[in-house]
């Protein structure tokens, strides 16, 4: 599988991992999270080497997890440190490769790559979802398509308007302004709207009598699929930092060629304590993920002879400019860690 290996992936939301084993797979490879002692998440290849049952089938006993098969146990290493059968013989062969982690923003970040290079400074900086001026919700969509699919769907936000009508007006996309630049190796999309119709979405935030509003949503990209989403409405004149904002954090790591786990959450810096709103832009913006966006990027890869985007030739238009920016950069940091790969290889 053609990925970027050697950079921190989201694995899975903080509060999503409890007392039971997760099973996730990422980059084709199937792995098991769990807590550990001081609840310090932990990852490992999941499944036993003995006769490949799931260790995510198993029991967390402090930093190890026991086979639920024939119970031999293995550490936060992967080292097996327990085989209750003949005369406890523990052989290398037995041992079972472990992923680093990281939990930072409420999220827990796994490293498919050389582990030697795992640096959490690495990490992706996302302090907004600290930032005690926001209320947050958070969710996971899968989706059955290459995560490159996505990142294109992101980065090209002409589509709300014929998607979303929750999230845009009739006629957005003939009255924005767009343009996008690249700065070193991340890609930024800008939507700009004068006098706009205050969309659905805005209108639960809006405390004036405005009608119309300027909108703006800036999109942007870090390799390898971190997407931070800069969007408000505010009325003529007002400072658009003061005026109502919802943020949005997307997170795509790739499970296989043709499917991808979607992390997202969803700010907003109005009415902040509102239970029935929160849950409304939860429910809204998983619909819109699920139900609007998923089944029409599944649809385009339907009609496309493989996940190369040029290969398919598209006709390209000025609202592209963004995701083919990002894509030849992807494509451009892989071929150069296989390159590096390589020629380590050979010393």
């Amino acid at each position: 599988m053609k990925v970027l290996k050697n950079a921190w992936y989201a694995a899975t939301w903080s509060h999503d991992l409890d007392d039971e084993p997760l099973s996730r797979t990422f980059h084709e490879q199937p792995v098991v999270i769990y807590r550990g002692e001081g609840g310090k998440p932990i990852a490992l290849y999941d499944a036993c080497p003995h006769r490949f049952a799931p260790l995510s089938l198993g029991r967390v006993q402090g930093d190890r997890i026991k086979c639920g098969y024939h119970g031999l146990e293995f550490d936060r290493k992967g080292h097996c440190v327990l085989n209750p059968h003949g005369k406890g013989v523990i052989a290398s062969a037995l041992n079972v490769r472990s992923y680093p982690l990281a939990e930072r923003y409420g999220m827990i970040w796994i490293w498919m790559g050389d582990p030697d290079r795992a640096d959490e400074d690495k990490l992706p900086s996302l302090p907004i979802l600290e930032d005690a001026d926001f209320t947050w919700v958070h969710g996971r969509t899968f989706v059955n398509a290459h995560y490159e699919l996505v990142i294109d769907n992101l980065l090209d936000l002409s589509h709300v308007e014929f998607l979303h009508p929750f999230l845009a007006s009739d006629g957005n996309s003939s009255r924005t302004v767009f343009r996008a630049e690249q700065v070193g190796d991340r890609v930024n999309s800008y939507y700009d709207v004068r006098n706009e119709p205050i969309t659905a979405l805005f209108r639960l935030l809006w405390e004036g009598d405005e009608v119309e509003a300027d909108l703006h949503a800036y999109m942007y990209w870090s390799a390898p699929s971190y997407l931070y989403l800069d969007t408000g409405m505010s009325a003529p004149g007002e400072d658009p930092s003061k005026a109502p904002r919802v943020p949005g954090i997307h997170l795509l790591t790739p499970e296989t060629e043709n499917s991808t786990h979607y992390f997202w959450a969803m700010g907003r810096n109005r009415l902040r304590d509102n239970v029935e709103i929160s849950e409304m832009i939860r429910e809204g913006t998983r619909n819109a993920f699920e139900h609007e966006d998923e089944p029409m990027i599944c649809a385009v890869r339907s009609r496309m002879s493989s996940n190369d985007l040029f290969a398919n030739k598209p006709a390209l238009l000025p609202i592209d400019e963004g995701n083919v920016r990002a894509r030849r950069v992807l494509s451009r940091l892989i071929l150069e860690e296989e390159g590096n790969m390589a020629r380590q290889a050979k010393v």
